[in-house]
């Protein structure tokens, strides 16, 4: 005999509506309706991921790692746009293989079951504490840099960028002050850079 689930708010105040309680599969319906509802929100919520900085006054670079587990090169946008540092992308979640599942393997995946979501697996998620979705981190950088200034590297899921304290175009034009008058044009290309795959897309 199924178990009736706690009361919740949104149950009294359906009750109340119907004039009725509610049986218990309408409860577990309703409270399943719930959840599923609770976890569209959560992964359309663009969230942080978590980082270290490293700033020394003594080195000319100024260092930023960020936690993304579970990632690949070409997941991950990092760009520079109006002095901005930002690295963003989507993080999916991944399917496990029937032989994963059924034995414990975690030996290697296919391209389509490392793309697909648990959607229609047997079973029941137990514990469910990874965040998915579209992720964003933006971070203040030197006047003058340049997404082609940036220094990018993933390793393990931990990507690390680092960019000038002192920027080449702002040294530049610094320099040019001190020289006879002409016309001086830096680079200003925003192309995105994309570890592993530096071909535009757009996110």
């Amino acid at each position: 005999m199924p178990v009736r689930p706690p009361r919740s708010k949104s149950s009294s105040v359906l009750e109340k509506r119907l004039g009725r309680s509610l049986s218990v599969d309408e409860t577990l319906r309703l409270a399943a309706y719930a959840r599923a509802l609770k976890l569209r929100r959560t992964q359309q919520r663009i969230y942080k991921p978590r980082m270290e900085l490293w700033d020394d006054g003594n080195s000319g670079v100024v260092t930023a790692v960020f936690e993304l587990p579970g990632m690949g090169p070409d997941e991950v946008s990092v760009d520079v746009v109006d002095g901005r540092l930002i690295v963003s992308g989507e993080r999916r979640q991944r399917a496990l293989s029937k032989a994963s599942t059924a034995h414990g393997h975690t030996g290697a995946r296919s391209e389509d079951e490392d793309a697909s979501p648990l959607v229609g697996r047997s079973g029941i998620l137990q514990v469910r504490e990874l965040k998915y979705g579209f992720f964003r981190r933006v971070l203040s950088v030197p006047t003058g840099c340049k997404t082609e200034d940036l220094d990018a590297s993933m390793e393990h899921g931990m990507l690390t960028v680092s960019w000038p304290r002192a920027p080449k175009a702002v040294v530049h034009a610094r320099n040019a002050d001190d020289l006879p008058s002409h016309d001086t044009h830096d680079d200003v290309s925003t192309t995105p850079r994309f570890l592993g795959n530096h071909s535009a897309r757009s996110m």
